[in-house]
């Protein structure tokens, strides 16, 4: 594993300094870091070494392998998906929303994190606005996190 690690690790952090970057191929990395073997090991190889990584790209991979992993009772992994909430990058802030959402994540910090994100819009009026400006980030994440603040408010009957 750790050499395969490794590898994935040299790859994420070359793809984050090439230009242009294409989304595929940050899916394709964290894929490939969700299937490898010892799955908890990978995760909590993940948050101590690229979780705070300083290009975006790199913590994107990150975040998103440790979500299709699915090893959502990994120690650490909901604090750091609610760290990468705060994220400078409105993509990284919009992965760690997926993620919190599909780990069901809940905390009354994330509740502030995530309503911070989304503002006060109803989800079904930011669907409306991604859907004309799909490439808009913050646009992105403030939907992704109203989808998964009210998910957690469905959750406990509020």
């Amino acid at each position: 594993m750790s050499s395969d690690f490794e590898k994935l690790k040299k790859r994420s952090i070359a793809l984050g300094k090439s230009f242009p970057i294409m989304p595929i191929d940050e899916v394709r990395l964290a894929v490939a870091f969700a299937e490898l073997p010892d799955i908890e090991q990978v995760v909590e190889r993940l948050v101590a070494e690229l979780f705070d990584h300083p290009d975006m790209h790199v913590r994107r991979i990150a975040v998103n392998a440790c979500r299709r992993s699915e090893a959502f009772d990994a120690p650490s992994l909901k604090e750091a998906f609610t760290r990468r909430l705060e994220d400078s990058s409105a993509w990284v802030r919009y992965d760690a929303a997926w993620a919190i959402h599909a780990a069901a994540y809940d905390s009354p910090r994330i509740r502030q994190l995530l309503a911070g994100i989304a503002g006060d819009a109803p989800l079904v009026q930011l669907q409306e606005q991604v859907s004309s400006d799909l490439g808009n980030a913050e646009l992105q994440a403030q939907a992704r996190a109203r989808e998964t603040l009210d998910g957690l408010g469905a959750r406990n009957g509020g």
